[in-house]
């Protein structure tokens, strides 16, 4: 509010007095301009606006957790170790072949190998083919792949020997194991070759004297005459009278005799430990 009193020798602006001492030349309309309040400008304007909303604080990523770690296995016990071996149907050791071949099978492994070459694939053809073969030698000729037999069988059971001698016969023993578990009664077994063999029973040495006996009627290499002729010996046995018998059991009788001799010998030879001395 503004006050003039007398020829503005006084102004009195709100509780403020200005004296004639302080006198100076305006007119109204510019005391009025003056006393108006200033306009803000539009940078002030621009400063007394609402101040920013403070910016959201950035979500923090939710760390996953580390997996925890699978639990080891527990290691095979030996118990579990060594019936793993025994139900294993591969070999717990090399062992030479089980039997060194025959005249006939000396004779078809010759025989295959020349048909092979004239175009006979098929193994019914060659077995076939070479059993007939077989029937038309003569007896100098199935005498010369016996010898060859012969000198295998002994070429065989040095090599059985010399493994024998060089190998682990507790590993032995428990190669043995594993294939009556795998092959039950069908296994054949690895033995010693040291020992002595098995005493021959009379029907034994009775079947050995028919099939020398009738081995010209029949190829008895060939595997399928040598059923039928072990057939005939079985049938023969069977109508032989206790004194025809009588020569078969007291040769049974001498092969018990020499077994014990041989046996009590291998067994002297043996260390407390069951180790072969050569």
């Amino acid at each position: 509010m503004f006050r003039v009193i007398g020829s503005f020798s006084a102004l009195r602006v709100s509780s403020r007095v200005l004296t004639p001492s302080r006198a100076f030349s305006t007119t109204g309309a510019s005391l009025v301009a003056a006393a108006k309040p200033k306009r803000k400008t539009t940078a002030a304007v621009k400063k007394t606006t609402k101040a920013k909303a403070p910016a959201k604080a950035k979500k923090t990523k939710k760390v996953k957790a580390a997996p925890k770690p699978k639990p080891k296995k527990k290691a095979p016990t030996k118990k579990e170790q060594l019936d793993a071996m025994l139900s294993s149907k591969r070999a717990l050791l090399k062992a030479p072949k089980s039997r060194a071949p025959g005249a006939y099978a000396v004779f078809l492994g010759e025989f295959s190998k020349v048909q092979r070459q004239q175009g006979m694939t098929t193994v019914a053809e060659i077995a076939r083919a070479c059993s007939a073969s077989w029937k038309q030698l003569g007896e100098s000729e199935k005498h010369q792949y016996q010898s060859k037999a012969d000198k295998l069988s002994a070429e065989y059971e040095e090599t059985l020997r010399k493994w024998w001698n060089t190998t682990d016969h507790n590993l032995v023993a428990l190669e043995n194991r594993r294939r009556k578990r795998v092959d039950g009664d069908k296994a054949r077994l690895l033995k010693d070759p040291f020992a002595p063999k098995r005493p021959m029973t009379s029907y034994v040495l009775f079947v050995k004297d028919f099939v020398t006996q009738n081995k010209g009627a029949a190829g008895t290499n060939d595997i399928t005459e040598m059923s039928s002729l072990m057939k005939s010996a079985a049938s023969k046995w069977k109508t032989l009278s206790s004194a025809e018998k009588a020569p078969y059991a007291k040769g049974a009788e001498v092969e018990k005799s020499r077994y014990k001799q041989d046996q009590d010998k291998y067994l002297k030879s043996h260390t407390a430990g069951g180790a072969r001395l050569h």
